[in-house]
């Protein structure tokens, strides 16, 4: 397990007690490695509450069906709620990734704009919602115009588009396939760096909550 990986499974819990006495082994030798995981664990709190209205909504029954299927086909991956959080966990990993991720990264230029069924999720789309097309991250460029990370899992592509004069256009653009039993994992989990380095190179103040990215929407998208 990489170092981001052990970071991820010790704030959040999910490491054995061997594993977590050796990382903590580390955590005192190691402030670097400490700064991280202080950072990581405080904005997981903040966001986490930012987030709060979507992990206190009923869950839909479809959901409810589809996760017992799967559970009654084999190992229990991810519960519900934390798929509902996928919005926050990506949040946490820009604002990580702006310690620890190049800061070259610069959007593409000249890149094909969303079409289809991307088109149509980054309108209506939102980060709580799952699905092959899904937004994930909504804030702010510097120029105040909305954008939005996105996975498309048919045409095997992930990126970040920006609203501009009433239509999406695409600033960043990378290969990407979803790993095995991703529809259960949050999608910060599933975001290239790629991605993160190129929202910390538009980035504009915090990303938006789940208020925030509904009211947008409703909007149209306008400033």
């Amino acid at each position: 397990m990489d170092r981001d990986l052990r970071i991820a499974a010790y704030v959040d819990g999910e490491l054995a007690a061997a594993d977590r006495a050796a990382f903590e082994a580390e955590l005192a030798s190691d402030a670097a490695l400490a700064a991280e995981v202080e950072l990581q664990t405080r904005l997981r709190a903040r966001l986490a509450a930012a987030y709060a209205p979507i992990l206190d909504e009923p869950v839909p029954p479809r959901l409810t069906a589809a996760a017992s299927a799967a559970n009654d086909a084999g190992p229990r991956r991810f519960g519900l709620a934390q798929m509902s959080a996928m919005a926050a966990c990506l949040a946490v990993g820009v604002l990580v990734g702006r310690l620890a991720l190049p800061q070259w990264a610069a959007p593409q230029q000249g890149l094909p704009p969303p079409r289809g069924e991307l088109a149509r999720t980054l309108d209506s789309g939102l980060a709580a919602d799952a699905g092959p097309v899904r937004v994930s991250l909504t804030f702010r460029d510097r120029e105040g115009a909305y954008c939005r990370t996105f996975t498309d899992a048919p045409e095997g592509v992930a990126g970040v588009a920006c609203r501009r004069r009433d239509r999406w256009e695409t600033r960043t653009l990378t290969a990407w396939a979803p790993a095995a039993g991703s529809q259960y994992r949050t999608a910060g989990a599933e975001t290239p760096p790629e991605v993160l380095a190129a929202v910390e190179a538009l980035i504009a103040g915090e990303p938006l909550d789940a208020a925030g990215e509904a009211d947008a929407r409703a909007r149209g998208w306008r400033r």
